[in-house]
């Protein structure tokens, strides 16, 4: 009579440190290994060595005592044994009440060696894993690329803060541990805050969409826990007369840094709309004597109160759009081709972004700037024209697109440190 039994298999390591936690049948001389699912050696000694008595840990070990008497009875039933069919059977789908258990969103390898990536199954719901939840939310959300790319980035740095990172590690002292070693190690507010507002989404995505984060699980962002705090970092701009140098520059030394400064003109003319707006602004979006669009930013951060941007063709944005546009091609720059797929875009997006930070950077260097010249510093050169030109608040919002006031107010709050000097002046 064979015998079954629940092991760590550590014949392979997997990544972060896992191994397959197995159902291991001896029947003689033969062995045979059925995968249930990925843990750590620390997480399986927890569980069933030191048999911790949290509720997640009982009802694992529960579903896994199942899955040896499921086996039991494959076998008693099975005349005569064949390994095969015995696989095909334990892994059989069809009404399988512990299927949760080794459907993941991670995927496993099913009884022909093929992985199951199907992200529509139940995620492992006993262990968890913080790094199962974020690969499911990535997977079955309709999200950016750029989006997908940042919340993977977060994901790998609180694995690598603590490897086997679950649900129930998430504590408030946990997140004041994280925000300060990653402060310490060089991080900064806002990239450390970023990080935690991933975490937050995804694990609000469990708890009140899809559901399989325990009811009795005590969330860490709730009144009286972990708050998130709120940082607008002090943005340091060009002065008036550093702005004019870069729009009269002519030392060009090549043809790429005169384009690099055209678009940054264009973009600054163009109410500091970013590049991304200006790479797949189309002919078509100009209409009379104005451009009217709406901040591709606009479209995947908001659902209500999006607001379109329109842009007078002055004289000076006429001369940006006569000199880079593109009249053979839909788009006034003449980057992309009509149906672009998104990929497409990013990627261009990215390499013509590095190419004209790279010549915006030698310009800078030769005009000796108070801070660096980027595509970025546009946006604020143009708020920062409008505040000194003494154009409301309200009405710098409008133009630059914002949904409210109080966004416009704490933009403009961190604009134009020429101010302290004149401040500072009554100082003996």
């Amino acid at each position: 009579m064979p015998t079954f039994n629940i092991v760590l298999d550590k014949r392979v390591k997997k990544k972060n440190d896992q191994f397959n936690l197995a159902i291991r049948m001896v029947n003689g001389n033969d062995v045979m290994y059925m995968n249930i699912t990925n843990m750590t050696e620390k997480q399986y000694d927890q569980i069933f060595i030191k048999k911790t008595k949290d509720e997640n840990s009982i009802q694992f070990r529960e579903t896994c005592n199942g899955y040896i008497s499921k086996c039991e009875r494959l076998f008693s039933e099975l005349k005569p044994f064949d390994k095969k069919q015995f696989r095909q059977l334990f892994f059989q789908k069809e009404s399988d009440p512990y299927e949760d258990i080794y459907v993941n969103s991670t995927g496993i390898e099913n009884s022909d060696g093929v992985t199951n990536t199907n992200n529509n199954k139940p995620i492992h719901l006993q262990l968890l894993l913080i790094n199962d939840l974020f690969d499911r939310y990535i997977s079955q959300k309709e999200l950016k690329i750029k989006t997908k790319s940042h919340i993977r980035t977060t994901r790998n740095v609180l694995e690598t803060t603590k490897p086997g990172l679950t649900v129930f590690d998430v504590t408030p002292p946990f997140l004041k541990e994280f925000e300060k070693n990653k402060k310490d190690s060089g991080c900064s507010i806002a990239t450390v805050n970023s990080y935690l507002r991933n975490l937050r989404s995804v694990l609000n995505h469990f708890i009140n969409e899809e559901k399989v984060i325990p009811k009795n699980y005590e969330y860490p962002f709730s009144k009286g826990g972990y708050s998130i705090s709120t940082y607008f970092p002090q943005k340091l701009v060009l002065s008036t007369d550093e702005i004019k140098s870069v729009i009269e520059y002519t030392g060009f030394e090549t043809k790429e840094q005169e384009y690099a400064r055209d678009i940054w003109v264009f973009l600054f003319r163009c109410n500091g709309i970013n590049f991304a707006d200006l790479l797949r602004m189309r002919w078509d979006q100009i209409q009379g004597n104005f451009i009217m669009l709406t901040r591709m930013k606009t479209e995947t951060t908001r659902k209500n109160n999006i607001k379109q941007i329109v842009v007078p063709i002055n004289k000076q944005m006429r001369e940006s759009i006569d000199k880079l546009g593109d009249t053979n091609s839909p788009f006034i720059l003449g980057e992309l081709n009509e149906g672009f797929n998104e990929n497409t875009f990013v990627n261009k997006s990215h390499k013509m972004r590095q190419a004209i930070n790279r010549n915006l950077s030698e310009i800078s260097s030769k005009l000796n700037l108070s801070i660096p010249l980027k595509l970025e510093t546009a946006r604020d050169s143009y708020a920062t024209i409008l505040k000194r030109g003494g154009k409301s608040k309200d009405q710098i919002g409008e133009m630059l697109g914002h949904s409210n006031s109080v966004v416009t107010e704490h933009y403009l709050g961190s604009l134009d440190t020429d101010k302290t000097f004149e401040i500072n002046e009554v100082l003996l």
